[in-house]
């Protein structure tokens, strides 16, 4: 672990487009990108609109509750 280990520790959660506006899909944290993928594939249909994004400052404000 070097001295910018922390960037290495990202941490990542679910949004969908929901009446035009992409909001939270659910209040659960990933500690893999994999993982919130596949739990947003089994979570959403075809048609749905998600992307999994960063949980930082910016994506928190701009998408959190």
């Amino acid at each position: 672990m070097g001295r910018d280990s922390w960037k290495d520790n990202v941490m990542y959660f679910i949004i969908w487009k929901q009446k035009n506006k992409y909001r939270m899909y659910s209040n659960q944290i990933f500690s893999k990108e994999e993982d919130a993928l596949e739990f947003a594939k089994k979570s959403f249909k075809r048609k749905d609109e998600w992307k999994v994004v960063d949980y930082n400052s910016e994506n928190y404000d701009k998408y959190w509750y």
